[in-house]
Formats: C-alpha cells, structure tokens, sequence
C-alpha cells in the first residue's frame, strides 16, 4: 500500500492588491498576514491605508501594519493615500 508523499510546497494563497490603480498579483503560502506583509509584496507604500474589497468597493476600516488578516485565494485588496479608508 502506498502512502501519499507530502506536498513538496505549501500551499499558496494568490490574492491582488490594487496598487496606484494598477492590480499586483501577491502570493503567500500561509495565512495569516499581517498588512505590512501585503503591502511590501505589492510595493504599496508603508504609509497607504489598505482594505480588502468586496465586490470592488472598500469594506472594513484600515488593516494596520501589525494587523494579522486571514486571506484567501482569489481576495482583492485596495492600498489607498493614508487617511482614505476610515
């Protein structure tokens, strides 16, 4: 009998964070993040407040640098000008 080998890689979790109006593919291979983690693979600004969008508008208040969000494959995120997101 044959047991099944493990997953060499762990499983990634591909979400989009909008960047300067422009959507960055970012992959991770463990949730969760924190917001600092999202924007430094996006190249969003340290600076920018970030939100996860549902059905392409904002939803949430500002995920903070240190915040931990669980993501999931196929989410969108938003980096905006700090003090956009409320």
């Amino acid at each position: 009998m044959q047991h099944p080998q493990p997953h060499p890689h762990p499983q990634q979790i591909h979400i989009v964070v909008e960047v300067d109006g422009k959507n960055k593919p970012v992959t991770f291979d463990q949730s969760p993040v924190t917001g600092r983690q999202i924007r430094e693979k996006a190249g969003a600004p340290l600076t920018d407040d970030l939100t996860r969008l549902i059905h392409g508008k904002p939803s949430g208040a500002n995920i903070g640098l240190d915040d931990k969000v669980e993501i999931h494959e196929g989410e969108h995120f938003i980096a905006l000008p700090a003090g956009t997101v409320s």
